[in-house]
């Protein structure tokens, strides 16, 4: 075998060598990265802002709220839109295409539960004047005002990871039987 047949075969052996090592490298990293961040989802996750949100209304003296699928696939569509085309900034929640509904907006970073995303909007009831069904002066308490709307009888949420571990969810609500 030439010397230079040798090299050739020496480069060929080589470069599968490295190859081979780059792509163990690169196995090993996916067997070992975490697995890809999932908003949570499911009938679990429907029960738990139902609870939350219901165990919200006897405070008001208001009755519960049902779950609407339907209602839930719309919150849904809100949260995909605002994830895939406005990076999850809810400033961008008016040129939402799907329409405008009676919802609630959420965006906060990690994992959180229906649990936390509706004690954020329940933690302004404290601004809330039932007798005028309106705001204090000078603040906000507009998501609890929907939680506690009387005549809202369905409701549906969803919610879905961004990236940045960023979160946003979003409950429509709408009235009915």
């Amino acid at each position: 075998m030439s010397s230079l047949t040798y090299l050739a075969v020496l480069s060929l052996l080589a470069l599968s060598a490295a190859s081979t090592a780059t792509s163990a490298a690169a196995i090993s990293a996916t067997i070992m990265a975490p697995p890809p961040r999932r908003a949570p989802c499911g009938p679990a996750i429907a029960a738990q802002f139902l609870s939350a949100i219901n165990a919200a209304r006897p405070d008001a003296g208001v009755p519960p709220l049902s779950w609407n699928a339907t209602v839930a696939q719309r919150a849904k569509l809100h949260v995909s839109w605002l994830r895939d085309s406005a990076r999850c900034e809810l400033n961008q929640t008016s040129r939402d295409p799907i329409g405008s509904e009676t919802m609630i907006w959420f965006r906060g970073y990690d994992r959180p539960s229906p649990a936390d995303v509706v004690a954020l909007w329940v933690s302004e009831r404290p601004w809330y004047d039932r007798g005028t069904d309106a705001c204090v002066a000078g603040k906000v308490c507009g998501s609890y005002q929907i939680v506690v709307t009387p005549t809202l009888r369905q409701l549906g949420c969803a919610l879905v990871a961004c990236p940045s571990r960023r979160a946003v969810a979003a409950c429509v609500f709408r009235g009915g039987k």
